[in-house]
């Protein structure tokens, strides 16, 4: 495991805690190899069994270990009726966590069954299609059936979506920040905090769910990455997937326009209806929850525009093209488009 090959200049600490968390596991340090980087850490690896395992080193500065805890109830919770998601593997010692208090700060560390699919290029696997979208809309609503009968622990309780760092600007706000943007982008944010929050409309999402979030083989779809899930719109879990793949120019792909995109939620919206409710008062938030997703994106990249540009990729466009586009609509009031008339 080599630190220096990462783009951020603190990434040494989450090997220090995963080093440390090797024998609870019966990790091989040998097979491991980072994923991918960010306020988590994300390794591939195997247990001394040959079994492939995932482990994820996070933050304790970012994510609390009770609210961390709370995630692995609710991954437990889906798994025991059904959905397939990330599977936690509990530690030699029992745990389904580990924290790692060191001098760089407190790092909590989890892993999980590594599922046999792969992560799609929505540019160029043939598998990214309406036969995919009908699949990941019934996942997506199963998965948000299941959770509404959770009751997560009051000490290990999950955030509603506007307490998160991603949806909270830092103050006071750096110059990477556009001030003329950041305020429109704070007048939308504090319209929906305001907004009704009635189930089945809000619970439990996953809020993270596009292309890089979910594995895929023989037809069968795996959601992963619960870190970011939180209470929140369920219709958050479907404008995801558009706003990254239909929108943002550096994960765009290439016949996209509102039209596809409109078509690509109706997919996804019959496949959740086969699974769960989805009424038309809920449809009506997709174009400000494009919106806040774009909010989620600046307030996310902005300050490391060159960090994210490695961690996508290298994509062209650039990240930081990206980043003026966000920009650009924010000032000129516009609008995403999708049509959810039919809907």
């Amino acid at each position: 495991m080599n630190p220096n090959r990462l783009p951020v200049a603190d990434s040494a600490p989450y090997h220090d805690a995963l080093a440390r968390c090797v024998d609870h596991w019966g990790l091989v340090p040998e097979k491991t190899e980072l994923v991918r980087d960010g306020v988590n850490h994300v390794f591939s690896t195997e247990n001394a069994g040959g079994e492939p395992i995932i482990v994820r080193v996070s933050d304790g500065s970012e994510r609390e270990r009770a609210e961390i805890e709370g995630e692995l109830i609710w991954l437990d919770h889906l798994i025991r009726h059904g959905c397939t998601v990330s599977t936690p593997v509990r530690s030699l010692n029992g745990e389904l966590l580990e924290t790692c208090v060191l001098p760089s700060g407190t790092f909590h560390v989890a892993c999980f069954v590594r599922f046999g699919g792969r992560l799609l290029n929505p540019s160029t696997d043939a598998e990214w299609n309406d036969a995919l979208f009908l699949k990941l809309g019934r996942e997506i609503a199963r998965l948000h059936r299941i959770s509404d009968a959770l009751r997560l622990p009051r000490d290990h309780d999950r955030k509603p979506w506007h307490e998160s760092n991603v949806s909270r600007f830092p103050d006071p706000l750096p110059a990477a920040f556009d001030p003329a943007v950041c305020a429109r982008m704070q007048a939308l944010t504090d319209d929906m905090r305001s907004r009704p929050t009635r189930a089945p409309h809000y619970g439990l999402v996953h809020r993270d769910l596009h292309a890089g979030n979910f594995l895929y083989e023989n037809g069968q779809i795996e959601i992963i990455d619960f870190d970011l899930g939180c209470y929140g719109w369920r219709v958050m879990d479907l404008t995801v997937l558009l706003f990254a793949h239909y929108f943002y120019p550096s994960k765009m792909v290439a016949n996209a326009s509102p039209r596809r995109a409109s078509e690509v939620l109706a997919t996804m919206v019959r496949g959740y209806r086969e699974e769960y409710a989805m009424d038309p008062e809920q449809l009506e938030m997709v174009e400000d929850l494009l919106k806040l997703r774009s909010v989620v994106s600046y307030i996310a990249m902005a300050p490391a525009p060159e960090h994210w540009q490695v961690a996508l990729g290298n994509p062209s466009p650039s990240v930081s093209e990206s980043l003026r586009w966000i920009e650009r609509f924010w000032r000129e009031g516009a609008e995403f488009g999708v049509d959810v008339r039919s809907l």
